[in-house]
Protein backbone atom coordinates (compact mmCIF):
# COMPACT_ATOMS: atom_id res chain seq x y z
CA UNK A 1 0.00 0.00 0.00
CA UNK A 2 2.89 2.58 0.82
CA UNK A 3 4.32 1.89 -2.56
CA UNK A 4 1.39 2.43 -4.49
CA UNK A 5 1.06 5.72 -2.57
CA UNK A 6 4.70 7.02 -3.44
CA UNK A 7 4.16 6.16 -7.04
CA UNK A 8 0.75 7.98 -6.79
CA UNK A 9 2.38 10.80 -5.29
CA UNK A 10 5.22 10.56 -7.97
CA UNK A 11 3.04 10.58 -11.10
CA UNK A 12 0.96 13.60 -9.63
CA UNK A 13 4.37 15.83 -9.16
CA UNK A 14 5.44 14.75 -12.13
CA UNK A 15 2.36 15.44 -14.17
CA UNK A 16 2.45 18.92 -12.34
CA UNK A 17 5.95 19.74 -13.20
CA UNK A 18 5.17 18.94 -16.82
CA UNK A 19 2.28 20.83 -16.72
CA UNK A 20 3.85 23.75 -15.64
CA UNK A 21 7.15 23.61 -17.46
CA UNK A 22 4.98 23.39 -21.04
CA UNK A 23 2.44 25.99 -19.00
CA UNK A 24 2.21 29.26 -22.14
CA UNK A 25 3.36 32.77 -20.92
CA UNK A 26 0.66 35.25 -21.10
CA UNK A 27 -1.41 36.20 -23.45
CA UNK A 28 -0.89 33.38 -25.46
CA UNK A 29 -3.76 34.52 -27.53
CA UNK A 30 -5.60 37.13 -28.80
CA UNK A 31 -6.67 40.39 -26.18
CA UNK A 32 -10.41 41.67 -27.10
CA UNK A 33 -10.36 45.25 -26.08
CA UNK A 34 -14.06 46.71 -26.09
CA UNK A 35 -15.45 50.04 -26.54
CA UNK A 36 -18.81 50.91 -24.72
CA UNK A 37 -19.92 53.17 -27.31
CA UNK A 38 -20.10 53.06 -31.25
CA UNK A 39 -18.05 53.18 -34.27
CA UNK A 40 -16.40 56.21 -35.08
CA UNK A 41 -17.05 57.97 -31.70
CA UNK A 42 -14.11 59.09 -29.98
CA UNK A 43 -13.96 56.15 -27.17
CA UNK A 44 -13.87 54.00 -30.38
CA UNK A 45 -11.03 56.24 -32.13
CA UNK A 46 -9.20 55.67 -28.92
CA UNK A 47 -9.63 52.30 -28.26
CA UNK A 48 -8.31 51.39 -31.81
CA UNK A 49 -5.57 53.89 -31.78
CA UNK A 50 -4.38 51.84 -28.23
CA UNK A 51 -4.76 48.32 -30.50
CA UNK A 52 -2.87 49.82 -33.04
CA UNK A 53 -0.08 50.69 -31.18
CA UNK A 54 0.33 47.38 -29.36
CA UNK A 55 0.55 46.00 -32.83
CA UNK A 56 2.85 48.03 -33.98
CA UNK A 57 4.99 48.16 -31.90
CA UNK A 58 5.40 44.70 -30.82
CA UNK A 59 4.51 45.61 -27.06
CA UNK A 60 2.52 42.63 -27.05
CA UNK A 61 3.39 39.04 -28.40
CA UNK A 62 -0.22 38.39 -29.51
CA UNK A 63 -2.67 41.38 -31.42
CA UNK A 64 -5.49 43.39 -29.74
CA UNK A 65 -8.56 43.93 -31.45
CA UNK A 66 -11.35 46.08 -30.57
CA UNK A 67 -15.32 44.95 -30.08
CA UNK A 68 -17.95 47.77 -29.85
CA UNK A 69 -20.57 47.53 -27.07
CA UNK A 70 -23.10 50.15 -27.22
CA UNK A 71 -25.94 51.16 -25.05
CA UNK A 72 -27.61 52.16 -22.18
CA UNK A 73 -24.60 54.94 -21.08
CA UNK A 74 -21.71 52.42 -20.80
CA UNK A 75 -24.03 49.82 -19.14
CA UNK A 76 -23.98 47.26 -21.80
CA UNK A 77 -20.03 47.19 -22.31
CA UNK A 78 -19.35 47.18 -18.49
CA UNK A 79 -22.07 44.22 -18.19
CA UNK A 80 -19.90 42.20 -21.07
CA UNK A 81 -16.75 42.65 -19.53
CA UNK A 82 -17.94 42.21 -16.11
CA UNK A 83 -19.71 38.90 -17.06
CA UNK A 84 -16.01 38.14 -17.85
CA UNK A 85 -14.85 37.51 -13.89
CA UNK A 86 -11.12 36.46 -13.98
CA UNK A 87 -10.43 36.55 -18.06
CA UNK A 88 -7.38 38.32 -18.59
CA UNK A 89 -8.23 38.34 -22.20
CA UNK A 90 -10.30 40.90 -22.31
CA UNK A 91 -10.21 44.43 -21.21
CA UNK A 92 -12.70 48.03 -21.19
CA UNK A 93 -12.03 51.83 -21.80
CA UNK A 94 -13.80 53.42 -19.29
CA UNK A 95 -13.50 55.79 -16.80
CA UNK A 96 -16.38 58.05 -15.60
CA UNK A 97 -19.59 55.30 -16.76
CA UNK A 98 -17.66 52.95 -14.76
CA UNK A 99 -18.85 55.46 -11.87
CA UNK A 100 -22.42 56.56 -13.33
CA UNK A 101 -23.53 53.60 -14.97
CA UNK A 102 -24.39 51.05 -11.52
CA UNK A 103 -26.08 54.35 -10.32
CA UNK A 104 -28.10 54.92 -12.91
CA UNK A 105 -29.68 51.37 -13.41
CA UNK A 106 -29.15 49.68 -10.22
CA UNK A 107 -26.97 47.03 -12.03
CA UNK A 108 -24.19 45.20 -10.41
CA UNK A 109 -21.71 46.56 -12.62
CA UNK A 110 -19.76 48.85 -10.06
CA UNK A 111 -15.95 49.33 -9.88
CA UNK A 112 -15.51 46.59 -7.71
CA UNK A 113 -16.59 44.52 -10.77
CA UNK A 114 -13.36 45.20 -12.26
CA UNK A 115 -9.99 45.65 -12.00
CA UNK A 116 -7.72 48.93 -12.66
CA UNK A 117 -5.64 48.98 -15.34
CA UNK A 118 -4.54 52.75 -15.98
CA UNK A 119 -5.15 55.68 -17.36
CA UNK A 120 -3.52 57.67 -20.65
CA UNK A 121 -5.16 60.82 -21.13
CA UNK A 122 -7.82 63.27 -20.34
CA UNK A 123 -9.79 64.32 -23.89
CA UNK A 124 -11.41 67.60 -23.42
CA UNK A 125 -14.98 68.28 -23.74
CA UNK A 126 -16.11 71.28 -26.26
CA UNK A 127 -19.30 72.92 -27.18
CA UNK A 128 -19.83 72.98 -30.69
CA UNK A 129 -22.46 74.39 -33.03
CA UNK A 130 -23.29 74.54 -36.96
CA UNK A 131 -21.33 77.62 -38.79
CA UNK A 132 -24.41 78.58 -39.80
CA UNK A 133 -25.60 78.22 -36.38
CA UNK A 134 -27.74 81.45 -35.68
CA UNK A 135 -25.70 80.98 -31.81
CA UNK A 136 -22.70 82.31 -33.00
CA UNK A 137 -21.02 82.64 -29.33
CA UNK A 138 -21.75 80.60 -26.09
CA UNK A 139 -23.64 83.65 -24.77
CA UNK A 140 -25.85 83.41 -27.48
CA UNK A 141 -26.51 79.62 -26.84
CA UNK A 142 -26.60 80.27 -23.08
CA UNK A 143 -29.15 83.39 -23.35
CA UNK A 144 -31.23 81.21 -25.73
CA UNK A 145 -31.60 78.79 -23.22
CA UNK A 146 -31.98 80.96 -20.57
CA UNK A 147 -34.99 82.90 -22.48
CA UNK A 148 -36.90 79.53 -23.35
CA UNK A 149 -35.77 76.47 -21.39
CA UNK A 150 -35.19 72.99 -22.26
CA UNK A 151 -35.92 74.71 -26.26
CA UNK A 152 -31.62 74.28 -27.14
CA UNK A 153 -30.82 70.60 -27.44
CA UNK A 154 -27.29 69.35 -26.73
CA UNK A 155 -26.47 66.06 -28.07
CA UNK A 156 -24.23 64.09 -25.67
CA UNK A 157 -23.02 59.96 -25.69
CA UNK A 158 -23.79 58.97 -22.18
CA UNK A 159 -26.44 60.00 -19.72
CA UNK A 160 -24.05 61.23 -16.49
CA UNK A 161 -21.48 61.54 -18.94
CA UNK A 162 -18.39 64.21 -18.74
CA UNK A 163 -20.15 66.38 -21.38
CA UNK A 164 -23.91 65.83 -19.91
CA UNK A 165 -22.16 66.87 -16.33
CA UNK A 166 -20.78 69.59 -18.15
CA UNK A 167 -23.72 70.91 -19.24
CA UNK A 168 -25.12 70.63 -16.39
CA UNK A 169 -22.34 72.87 -14.43
CA UNK A 170 -23.37 75.14 -17.38
CA UNK A 171 -26.90 75.28 -16.19
CA UNK A 172 -26.16 75.77 -12.69
CA UNK A 173 -23.78 78.83 -13.53
CA UNK A 174 -25.70 80.73 -16.30
CA UNK A 175 -29.47 80.25 -15.23
CA UNK A 176 -29.75 78.10 -18.13
CA UNK A 177 -32.28 75.17 -19.27
CA UNK A 178 -30.62 73.14 -21.94
CA UNK A 179 -32.59 69.84 -23.64
CA UNK A 180 -30.00 67.07 -23.29
CA UNK A 181 -30.36 64.53 -26.07
CA UNK A 182 -28.60 60.85 -25.41
CA UNK A 183 -27.04 58.92 -29.17
CA UNK A 184 -24.69 56.18 -28.86
CA UNK A 185 -21.29 58.04 -30.28
CA UNK A 186 -20.08 61.74 -30.81
CA UNK A 187 -19.65 60.71 -34.47
CA UNK A 188 -23.42 60.86 -34.04
CA UNK A 189 -24.04 63.89 -32.52
CA UNK A 190 -21.79 65.53 -34.70
CA UNK A 191 -23.56 64.39 -38.23
CA UNK A 192 -27.02 64.93 -36.24
CA UNK A 193 -25.74 68.98 -35.68
CA UNK A 194 -24.44 69.06 -39.00
CA UNK A 195 -27.79 67.80 -40.20
CA UNK A 196 -30.09 70.71 -37.97
CA UNK A 197 -31.49 68.00 -35.95
CA UNK A 198 -29.51 69.49 -33.00
CA UNK A 199 -28.22 72.98 -32.24
CA UNK A 200 -25.16 71.93 -30.31
CA UNK A 201 -22.95 69.30 -29.29
CA UNK A 202 -21.01 68.60 -26.04
CA UNK A 203 -18.96 65.72 -27.11
CA UNK A 204 -15.14 65.83 -27.29
CA UNK A 205 -13.17 68.46 -28.75
CA UNK A 206 -11.14 65.60 -31.23
CA UNK A 207 -14.73 64.49 -32.43
CA UNK A 208 -15.64 67.70 -33.78
CA UNK A 209 -11.84 69.21 -35.03
CA UNK A 210 -12.05 67.86 -38.36
CA UNK A 211 -15.66 69.17 -39.03
CA UNK A 212 -13.98 72.85 -37.89
CA UNK A 213 -11.09 72.59 -39.82
CA UNK A 214 -13.74 72.05 -43.19
CA UNK A 215 -15.56 75.15 -41.59
CA UNK A 216 -19.03 72.83 -40.63
CA UNK A 217 -18.43 73.26 -37.29
CA UNK A 218 -17.87 76.37 -35.27
CA UNK A 219 -16.45 76.16 -31.60
CA UNK A 220 -17.81 78.19 -28.77
CA UNK A 221 -16.11 77.53 -25.97
CA UNK A 222 -13.51 74.52 -24.27
CA UNK A 223 -13.59 73.48 -20.86
CA UNK A 224 -9.86 73.51 -20.11
CA UNK A 225 -7.48 75.16 -18.20
CA UNK A 226 -6.04 77.93 -20.32
CA UNK A 227 -6.44 78.73 -24.27
CA UNK A 228 -5.57 75.22 -26.36
CA UNK A 229 -2.45 76.20 -28.23
CA UNK A 230 -3.69 74.80 -31.51
CA UNK A 231 -7.25 76.90 -30.74
CA UNK A 232 -6.03 80.25 -29.65
CA UNK A 233 -8.66 81.63 -31.05
CA UNK A 234 -11.32 79.73 -29.17
CA UNK A 235 -12.28 81.15 -25.34
CA UNK A 236 -12.52 79.11 -22.86
CA UNK A 237 -15.33 78.45 -20.50
CA UNK A 238 -14.16 80.06 -17.89
CA UNK A 239 -12.50 83.47 -20.08
CA UNK A 240 -16.81 83.38 -20.87
CA UNK A 241 -17.73 83.19 -16.94
CA UNK A 242 -17.68 79.84 -16.37
CA UNK A 243 -15.43 77.88 -14.54
CA UNK A 244 -15.55 74.48 -15.60
CA UNK A 245 -12.98 71.72 -16.22
CA UNK A 246 -14.74 69.07 -18.26
CA UNK A 247 -13.73 65.96 -20.41
CA UNK A 248 -13.12 62.27 -20.68
CA UNK A 249 -10.48 60.47 -18.74
CA UNK A 250 -9.18 57.94 -21.36
CA UNK A 251 -8.53 54.96 -18.60
CA UNK A 252 -8.65 51.35 -18.84
CA UNK A 253 -10.13 48.15 -16.32
CA UNK A 254 -10.08 44.16 -16.85
CA UNK A 255 -12.50 42.37 -15.23
CA UNK A 256 -12.05 41.49 -11.35
CA UNK A 257 -10.59 38.10 -10.39
CA UNK A 258 -7.47 38.14 -13.00
CA UNK A 259 -4.23 36.81 -12.32
CA UNK A 260 -1.97 39.71 -10.91
CA UNK A 261 0.53 38.80 -13.48
CA UNK A 262 -1.76 39.28 -16.22
CA UNK A 263 -2.91 42.94 -14.68
CA UNK A 264 0.65 43.81 -14.21
CA UNK A 265 1.28 42.73 -18.24
CA UNK A 266 -1.56 45.11 -19.12
CA UNK A 267 -0.75 47.84 -16.50
CA UNK A 268 2.70 48.03 -18.19
CA UNK A 269 1.37 47.85 -21.53
CA UNK A 270 -0.76 50.83 -21.67
CA UNK A 271 2.24 52.87 -19.60
CA UNK A 272 4.39 52.09 -22.66
CA UNK A 273 1.81 53.28 -24.86
CA UNK A 274 1.17 56.69 -23.16
CA UNK A 275 5.49 56.90 -24.16
CA UNK A 276 4.95 56.04 -27.43
CA UNK A 277 5.81 58.67 -30.14
CA UNK A 278 2.23 57.82 -31.60
CA UNK A 279 0.25 58.23 -28.68
CA UNK A 280 1.86 61.50 -27.91
CA UNK A 281 0.94 62.74 -31.63
CA UNK A 282 -1.85 61.72 -31.10
CA UNK A 283 -2.66 63.25 -28.12
CA UNK A 284 -1.30 66.57 -29.59
CA UNK A 285 -3.49 66.27 -32.78
CA UNK A 286 -6.65 65.76 -31.01
CA UNK A 287 -5.56 68.19 -28.46
CA UNK A 288 -5.49 66.54 -24.68
CA UNK A 289 -4.65 66.99 -21.69
CA UNK A 290 -1.54 65.18 -21.15
CA UNK A 291 -2.70 62.57 -17.73
CA UNK A 292 -0.99 59.47 -16.77
CA UNK A 293 -2.34 57.16 -14.18
CA UNK A 294 -0.89 53.60 -13.01
CA UNK A 295 -3.33 50.87 -11.38
CA UNK A 296 -3.55 52.36 -8.13
CA UNK A 297 -3.59 56.17 -9.01
CA UNK A 298 -6.46 55.41 -11.39
CA UNK A 299 -8.18 53.11 -8.21
CA UNK A 300 -8.34 55.68 -5.84
CA UNK A 301 -9.16 58.34 -8.75
CA UNK A 302 -12.79 55.96 -9.61
CA UNK A 303 -13.32 56.14 -6.05
CA UNK A 304 -13.06 59.39 -5.31
CA UNK A 305 -16.02 60.06 -7.87
CA UNK A 306 -18.48 57.82 -6.09
CA UNK A 307 -20.23 60.30 -3.58
CA UNK A 308 -19.56 63.07 -6.34
CA UNK A 309 -21.15 60.95 -8.64
CA UNK A 310 -23.97 59.83 -6.74
CA UNK A 311 -25.26 63.61 -6.07
CA UNK A 312 -24.80 64.80 -9.50
CA UNK A 313 -27.18 61.68 -10.59
CA UNK A 314 -29.53 62.12 -7.92
CA UNK A 315 -30.34 66.43 -8.66
CA UNK A 316 -30.72 65.87 -12.33
CA UNK A 317 -33.02 62.45 -11.82
CA UNK A 318 -31.34 59.77 -13.03
CA UNK A 319 -30.05 57.99 -9.97
CA UNK A 320 -31.74 54.91 -9.19
CA UNK A 321 -33.70 55.02 -5.90
CA UNK A 322 -32.04 52.68 -3.66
Amino acid sequence: MRIRLLIALAYWLIAGWTASSFAQPYPSRPIELVSATGAGGGSDLVARMVADIIGKEKLLPQPVFVVNKPGGGGAVGQTYVAARRGDPYIFLQAATNLVAAPIRTGLDIGVDKFQPLGAIGFDLNAISVAENSPYRTLKDLVAAARDKPKTISVGTTSPGGGAHSMMYRLEKLSGARFNIVSFKSGAETVTAVMGGHIHATAENLGEVLAQVEQKNLRLLGVPSAKRIAGLPNVPTLKEQGYDIHAGGLRAFVAPAGIPRDAAKVLEDTLAKVHKSAAWRDYMAKNMYEDVYMNAEEFSKWLASQQVEMRQFLTEIGLALKK
